[in-house]
Protein backbone atom coordinates (compact mmCIF):
# COMPACT_ATOMS: atom_id res chain seq x y z
CA UNK A 1 0.00 0.00 0.00
CA UNK A 2 1.11 3.74 -1.00
CA UNK A 3 0.37 6.49 1.87
CA UNK A 4 0.67 9.91 0.53
CA UNK A 5 1.47 12.17 3.07
CA UNK A 6 1.17 15.52 2.76
CA UNK A 7 2.80 17.71 5.31
CA UNK A 8 2.65 21.82 5.06
CA UNK A 9 5.93 23.72 6.19
CA UNK A 10 6.91 27.46 6.65
CA UNK A 11 10.33 27.66 5.49
CA UNK A 12 11.28 30.55 7.69
CA UNK A 13 10.00 28.87 10.93
CA UNK A 14 12.01 25.34 11.51
CA UNK A 15 9.78 24.75 14.45
CA UNK A 16 6.53 24.29 12.12
CA UNK A 17 8.19 20.88 10.71
CA UNK A 18 10.58 20.22 13.37
CA UNK A 19 8.98 17.20 15.30
CA UNK A 20 7.22 15.76 11.92
CA UNK A 21 9.71 13.28 11.11
CA UNK A 22 9.43 11.05 13.69
CA UNK A 23 6.07 11.15 13.46
CA UNK A 24 6.25 10.08 9.54
CA UNK A 25 8.21 7.15 10.17
CA UNK A 26 5.81 5.70 12.87
CA UNK A 27 3.42 6.47 10.55
CA UNK A 28 5.12 5.05 7.53
CA UNK A 29 5.96 1.80 9.06
CA UNK A 30 4.67 -1.25 6.57
CA UNK A 31 3.78 1.27 4.08
CA UNK A 32 5.38 2.43 0.76
CA UNK A 33 5.13 6.34 1.16
CA UNK A 34 5.20 9.09 -1.27
CA UNK A 35 5.73 12.38 0.86
CA UNK A 36 5.16 15.85 -0.39
CA UNK A 37 5.69 19.15 1.28
CA UNK A 38 4.07 22.47 0.57
CA UNK A 39 4.60 26.02 1.33
CA UNK A 40 2.21 28.87 0.87
CA UNK A 41 3.14 32.67 0.72
CA UNK A 42 0.17 34.36 1.94
CA UNK A 43 -2.16 36.34 -0.72
CA UNK A 44 0.13 39.25 -1.29
CA UNK A 45 -3.17 41.46 -2.45
CA UNK A 46 -4.53 42.03 1.57
CA UNK A 47 -0.94 42.63 2.63
CA UNK A 48 -0.52 44.95 0.10
CA UNK A 49 -3.70 46.87 0.29
CA UNK A 50 -3.32 47.28 4.32
CA UNK A 51 0.17 48.81 3.71
CA UNK A 52 -0.89 51.05 1.15
CA UNK A 53 -3.78 52.02 3.61
CA UNK A 54 -1.61 52.23 6.45
CA UNK A 55 1.65 54.09 4.28
CA UNK A 56 1.22 55.84 1.11
CA UNK A 57 4.45 54.71 -0.05
CA UNK A 58 3.53 51.03 0.04
CA UNK A 59 2.06 51.68 -3.41
CA UNK A 60 5.66 51.95 -4.44
CA UNK A 61 6.17 48.15 -4.10
CA UNK A 62 7.08 46.12 -6.95
CA UNK A 63 4.26 44.72 -9.38
CA UNK A 64 6.55 41.64 -9.69
CA UNK A 65 6.70 40.85 -5.40
CA UNK A 66 4.32 37.92 -5.77
CA UNK A 67 6.53 36.28 -8.34
CA UNK A 68 9.49 37.36 -6.50
CA UNK A 69 7.74 36.21 -2.99
CA UNK A 70 7.07 32.63 -4.46
CA UNK A 71 10.74 31.93 -6.13
CA UNK A 72 12.39 32.66 -2.96
CA UNK A 73 9.95 30.28 -1.19
CA UNK A 74 10.73 27.63 -3.77
CA UNK A 75 14.10 28.27 -3.53
CA UNK A 76 14.45 27.78 0.43
CA UNK A 77 11.96 25.08 -0.11
CA UNK A 78 14.62 23.26 -2.14
CA UNK A 79 17.11 24.15 0.22
CA UNK A 80 15.61 22.84 2.77
CA UNK A 81 13.76 19.70 1.57
CA UNK A 82 16.12 16.82 0.16
CA UNK A 83 15.72 13.09 -0.57
CA UNK A 84 15.57 11.17 2.65
CA UNK A 85 14.41 7.91 3.77
CA UNK A 86 11.38 8.16 2.00
CA UNK A 87 12.64 8.24 -1.64
CA UNK A 88 12.33 11.32 -3.65
CA UNK A 89 9.87 14.09 -2.07
CA UNK A 90 7.62 16.23 -4.01
CA UNK A 91 8.04 19.90 -3.19
CA UNK A 92 5.30 22.36 -4.21
CA UNK A 93 5.25 26.17 -3.14
CA UNK A 94 1.70 28.47 -3.32
CA UNK A 95 0.76 31.53 -3.15
CA UNK A 96 -2.46 32.25 -1.58
CA UNK A 97 -4.59 31.68 1.48
CA UNK A 98 -2.62 29.74 3.64
CA UNK A 99 -5.12 27.29 4.58
CA UNK A 100 -7.46 27.01 1.25
CA UNK A 101 -3.91 26.51 -0.67
CA UNK A 102 -2.93 23.35 1.46
CA UNK A 103 -6.42 21.79 1.08
CA UNK A 104 -6.09 22.35 -2.49
CA UNK A 105 -2.63 20.88 -2.50
CA UNK A 106 -3.79 17.53 -0.79
CA UNK A 107 -6.86 17.29 -3.08
CA UNK A 108 -4.88 17.91 -6.10
CA UNK A 109 -1.77 15.28 -4.86
CA UNK A 110 -4.94 12.89 -3.42
CA UNK A 111 -3.09 12.69 0.11
CA UNK A 112 -4.32 10.09 2.46
CA UNK A 113 -2.88 11.92 5.26
CA UNK A 114 -1.94 15.84 6.30
CA UNK A 115 0.87 15.63 9.08
CA UNK A 116 1.56 19.46 10.17
CA UNK A 117 2.42 21.19 13.60
CA UNK A 118 0.19 22.04 16.46
CA UNK A 119 0.18 26.22 17.36
CA UNK A 120 2.21 26.85 20.19
CA UNK A 121 1.20 29.94 22.50
CA UNK A 122 4.42 31.90 21.72
CA UNK A 123 4.30 31.09 17.78
CA UNK A 124 4.16 33.88 16.02
CA UNK A 125 4.18 31.46 12.84
CA UNK A 126 1.41 32.11 10.32
CA UNK A 127 0.78 29.03 9.19
CA UNK A 128 -0.83 27.47 12.71
CA UNK A 129 -3.02 28.70 14.50
CA UNK A 130 -6.38 29.41 12.69
CA UNK A 131 -5.25 27.62 9.71
CA UNK A 132 -4.52 24.45 11.12
CA UNK A 133 -7.70 24.50 12.89
CA UNK A 134 -9.43 24.86 9.34
CA UNK A 135 -7.35 22.26 7.88
CA UNK A 136 -8.30 19.99 10.28
CA UNK A 137 -12.02 20.84 10.16
CA UNK A 138 -12.26 20.83 5.97
CA UNK A 139 -9.73 18.24 4.69
CA UNK A 140 -11.34 15.75 3.63
CA UNK A 141 -8.34 13.15 3.91
CA UNK A 142 -7.28 12.65 7.52
CA UNK A 143 -5.11 15.00 9.61
CA UNK A 144 -2.41 14.63 12.43
CA UNK A 145 -1.36 17.44 14.68
CA UNK A 146 2.09 16.68 16.03
CA UNK A 147 2.51 18.50 19.26
CA UNK A 148 5.71 19.60 20.17
CA UNK A 149 7.44 17.77 22.83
Amino acid sequence: MTLKILVPIDVEEPRSWSAVLPELRQHAKGNKVELSVVTVVPDLGTVIAQAAQAAPLASALPADLKERALAVARDRLENLVQTDEFGTIQKVARSGTIYCEILHTAEELSSDLIVLMSHLPDFGDYLLGPNAAKIVRHARCSVLVVRPK
